[in-house]
């Protein structure tokens, strides 16, 4: 407690010394000396105004770095290429842990400084959520935030009220200097300090090594004498999700569980997918297509593309389940699960999902029963047709080629959850999905965080082997539930295209009616 307050007191020692020296920079600027020359500036002849040079003990900082005014525009852009990219943090996401202590710090001292003469005006201002926020990195001057905060207003002199308001802050966190210190590894620490605060690295690792021990013990492969003669060992392997190639992981079947209404022609491009990938090949897979019955010709022709694969390689394990109801995916997948066994390793996927073996190898290494459930982060493509895109969907060549997955043709989905793997028996643990959910998403959320709260431990990472192929996003669940429409709009809105193609085409259109 007393190292996090002598931080605090540090902190605003820091701050103080930074409005001094914007104070000193803006009165210099009425005697028309600029920022760059503050450091060899005079108050008057031969009495500098800094007068310890770069280096010393007293050194004051750089004045011209120190002294800048803080505004949103420091950096000056000559062209549209050169502008920062704003991210943004949507409060319904749940800040990233990399981000959280800076932005809860951020937080606190926005409403310290809002509430710092709240006893002379009386009244205080109270946090109560942020609505939005965006944030971008600057590596020559820093981070740049807008906050849009839901405030409440209470006025406790006079005419007592209380209000709730909204107001944006616009918050800056400047670098400073770059500060280096000497140390002398000699005579730097005492062996006491080494010993009792374990500053080094490699002093926790063999601490850490050593408590490991106690509880996990290797073979002993070689012998305590010097000769260090080989032991015969029996029944000791290393696990096989950590085996570096797939030949030397173990084949474990993959069931496909795909829920299907109508859209025939995406659906007959997933399974030439799935016959090259997985057929061809001869992985170990099966697939459960659960097909929903629609009023048009898509069904019949559906069921006859599935024959005709069925028919073409008869030791293929294939299977249909059709349903007549309204289409919901989380009801689809559970219908598709309850045809497994518990021992069973399911994936669940969607129909406009484009894979490769690479992605069945790193479901059998990420997914273990009892133990993990692996969410890959798939990479989405952005709309096609909206700009000019260099690839072609029907080349099922180009999805095994990483040079497609730039920051221009799509993006990383973060926070999408519908794509997952586990064994059947921890599925039925975590309860399923949510069969109540009707209409676009949500089903996946809401087991996302099922498994966050639960025992299991949850493996998130990038496959580049899973390429989601841009559709619309058809937005037809129930209008009562306003959050599950404004994330399937925002998800419509994260596929338009990318930044620069978005202002690119803003630009080009700004003038012209539509």
């Amino acid at each position: 407690m007393a190292s996090k307050f002598k931080g605090l007191t540090i902190q605003s020692l820091q701050q103080e010394s930074i409005y001094l020296h914007r104070d000193i920079a803006n009165s210099m600027k009425q005697l028309g000396v600029g920022l760059n020359g503050l450091s060899s500036a005079d108050i008057v002849k031969n009495v500098p105004l800094f007068e310890e040079p770069q280096g010393s003990k007293d050194y004051l900082g750089d004045p011209s770095l120190l002294g800048i005014s803080p505004s949103l525009n420091r950096f000056r852009v000559n062209k549209l290429s050169d502008v920062m990219d704003w991210e943004d943090l949507n409060p319904r996401r749940r800040v990233p842990s990399t981000m959280t202590e800076g932005f809860n710090d951020i937080l606190r001292e926005a409403m310290e400084i809002i509430n710092q003469y709240s006893k002379q005006r009386g009244r205080v201002i109270d946090f109560k959520d942020v609505f939005y926020a965006y944030y971008r990195l600057d590596p020559l001057n820093g981070v740049d935030l807008v906050l849009d905060l839901l405030l409440v207003y209470r006025k406790y002199r006079g005419h007592k009220m209380t209000v709730t308001v909204r107001r944006h802050a616009y918050v800056q966190q400047t670098f400073t200097g770059i500060e280096i210190r000497e140390i002398d590894v000699n005579n730097a620490f005492s062996d006491e300090e080494l010993e009792d605060d374990n500053l080094f690295l490699h002093q926790k690792l063999f601490k850490k090594i050593s408590h490991i021990s106690k509880h996990f013990q290797l073979p002993a492969i070689f012998d305590a004498d010097q000769n260090s003669t080989p032991k015969k060992t029996k029944h000791f392997q290393l696990p096989a999700i950590f085996d570096a190639d797939q030949n030397s992981t173990p084949k474990k079947t993959i069931s496909f569980i795909l829920p299907i209404s109508g859209r025939l022609s995406t659906f007959t491009r997933f399974l030439s997918f799935y016959e090259r990938v997985c057929i061809k090949e001869n992985e170990f897979t099966r697939l459960i297509v659960v097909l929903y019955k629609t009023a048009d010709s898509e069904f019949d022709e559906s069921l006859v593309i599935i024959n005709d694969l069925h028919n073409k390689y008869p030791s293929s394990d294939i299977r249909t389940i059709t349903v007549e109801e309204p289409f919901a995916r989380g009801r689809a997948l559970q219908y598709g699960a309850e045809m497994l066994h518990d021992n069973d390793l399911m994936f669940f996927i969607d129909v406009d999902m484009a894979f490769n073996s690479k992605t069945l190898l790193r479901i059998r290494q990420n997914t273990i029963k009892n133990a993990t459930v692996y969410f890959p982060i798939v990479y989405s493509l952005y709309d096609p047709k909206m700009f000019y895109k260099g690839y072609d969907i029907t080349d099922y060549q180009i999805f095994d080629r990483e040079t497609l997955l730039n920051e221009d043709n799509g993006s990383w989905r973060q926070f999408g959850f519908g794509i997952v793997s586990l064994y059947k028996s921890d599925f039925t643990k975590l309860g399923g999905f949510n069969t109540t959910i009707k209409g676009w998403g949500m089903e996946d959320v809401a087991f996302y965080d099922s498994v966050v709260k639960s025992d299991f431990h949850l493996v998130r990472s990038v496959d580049p082997g899973l390429v989601h192929i841009y559709h619309p996003a058809a937005c037809v669940g129930d209008d009562s539930d306003a959050l599950q429409q404004q994330m399937c709009r925002g998800s419509q809105a994260s596929t338009f295209g990318s930044l620069k193609d978005v202002q690119r085409y803003y630009l080009h259109t700004k003038n012209t009616r539509r």
